[in-house]
């Protein structure tokens, strides 16, 4: 029997080759968290939220200018149903944003006010105008909002990564 160890000392830390001391681990953690902040949600909260406002703005300019075809009651008014109906729908679309909170605020930004906007005055045109022709041409202006809302976001994101892929990194938005 020897005396001497022949067991291979456990490693310390740092020693082997590409590990990494407290502080590097620490700096490679911050970096990744910041990373992971700025990566957009596969669907923002926003987009959800938006595309169901403007399918409840559609409905509802139709479902007024349909309304106005059925005959009042003293028990029953078919516009007031209508409205709101429209306008708890847009309670409930109004949910994600209040789930996702963190992800709609750096995803829109300005354009995100400047689309509500838009969809105000169209909702606010598409009820006064409801029980005319024009509602035929507010409605599809609806989906037209949205698909430039979406693709308009689809360009800055494109911008946004190939101006970080320029420079090596990943862009905030």
């Amino acid at each position: 029997m020897s005396t001497t160890d022949d067991r291979t000392p456990d490693p310390v830390p740092g020693d082997a080759p590409g590990a990494v001391d407290d502080h590097q681990a620490r700096r490679l953690l911050a970096e990744a968290e910041g990373r992971s902040r700025t990566l957009p949600a596969a669907v923002p909260a926003a987009f959800i939220t938006f595309g169901m406002l403007c399918v409840i703005g559609a409905f509802a300019v139709i479902g007024l200018h349909l309304a106005a075809l059925v005959p009042e009651s003293t028990d029953f008014s078919p516009r007031l149903l209508v409205l709101v109906l429209s306008l708890v729908w847009v309670g409930v679309a109004m949910i994600p944003l209040w789930i996702f909170r963190d992800r709609w605020r750096r995803g829109l930004g300005r354009r995100w006010v400047a689309l509500m906007a838009i969809w105000g005055v169209l909702w606010i045109a598409g009820m006064i105008l409801a029980t005319t022709t024009l509602a035929l041409v507010i409605t599809p202006l609806f989906f037209v909002l949205f698909v430039v809302a979406v693709t308009g976001e689809a360009a800055a994101s494109k911008a946004r990564r190939r101006q970080g892929a320029g420079r090596g990194e990943v862009q905030a938005r």
